[in-house]
């Protein structure tokens, strides 16, 4: 019985109700929807550590990050365990990733990949990501803020600064069917295509940024004395991206316009993947 091709697809700091199959009336998915239909949803699931480095490192190892000792960003995933990467790898899988990994403290390790194409939602190096070196190959090597104006802009919607075909979401798509499409002689494969969207600055590009207004989105669910709930670290983030002056209710119906918009751009590459795949 032949051994099944695997294409694992994540986005980050996509919320679960994003999705319309979920019982969103607002946001345009017709490709999740699609999985959602033909596969299974998950509707009580958790990520293991509440934070992107810890919950990869959870992710690749099977482990708690009370395990894997990474319970924040600036911990180093360990070394000392295998990753399911590496066996898939073993078992004779074509183990191939794509874009986003946010792995440390080498964000360039394949960590049981055998291959890998680049691209980090802040480069440190600019001749180690593919996605940067493709922005100059293509004359936007001007624009240094390759995923939006990050500081006091983080939280703040904005237009990308590239067209939708050199956007980050457009070449993790591109990659993703390249790959899909190769002759891979028969060997199974495991492909991982990681966006770095819908993970703020929320900078989709046009037309996409279009595709909702900001008048028509319904604001988020705030009940009386909300400010008392909000945990310290909350209240840190507030402070240093300039989001603790009291809410702009325009804003935030344009960050969520904005927000599902980055979304929606994602499942148009999801659509290209399962045409690739059929």
């Amino acid at each position: 019985m032949p051994r099944p091709n695997i294409l694992f697809i994540m986005t980050d700091q996509q919320r679960a109700d994003t999705i319309g199959a979920a019982g969103n009336p607002v946001i345009r998915t017709p490709h999740l929807d699609r999985l959602c239909r033909e596969g299974v949803r998950f509707s009580a699931a958790y990520t293991p550590a509440p934070v992107c480095v810890p919950a990869r490192c959870s992710l690749i190892h099977g482990q708690y990050a009370h395990h894997t000792n990474c319970v924040d960003n600036n911990n180093p995933m360990p070394t000392d365990r295998p990753t399911f990467m590496q066996a898939l790898t073993g078992a004779g899988y074509r183990t191939h990733g794509v874009g986003k990994m946010h792995l440390t403290p080498d964000s360039q390790a394949l960590r049981g990949f055998q291959s890998r194409v680049y691209s980090e939602e802040i480069v440190e190096r600019l001749e180690d990501d593919d996605y940067a070196q493709f922005l100059r190959a293509n004359g936007y090597d001007h624009v240094y803020d390759h995923m939006g104006v990050r500081g006091e802009m983080y939280y703040v919607p904005q237009p990308a600064q590239v067209p939708a075909r050199l956007h980050n979401t457009q070449w993790v798509g591109d990659q993703a069917e390249a790959f899909l499409r190769q002759d891979h002689g028969g060997q199974p494969f495991f492909l991982w295509a990681s966006f770095i969207h819908p993970h703020p600055p929320f900078c989709p590009p046009t037309p996409w940024n279009k595709l909702y207004r900001a008048a028509l989105m319904p604001l988020p669910k705030r009940p009386e004395g909300y400010e008392a709930l909000q945990t310290y670290m909350m209240k840190v983030q507030n402070r240093y991206k300039y989001r603790d002056q009291g809410a702009d209710l325009n804003l935030l119906r344009c960050t969520i316009a904005y927000y599902y918009a980055c979304i929606s751009f994602i499942d148009y590459q999801v659509g290209r993947m399962i045409a690739a795949l059929e």
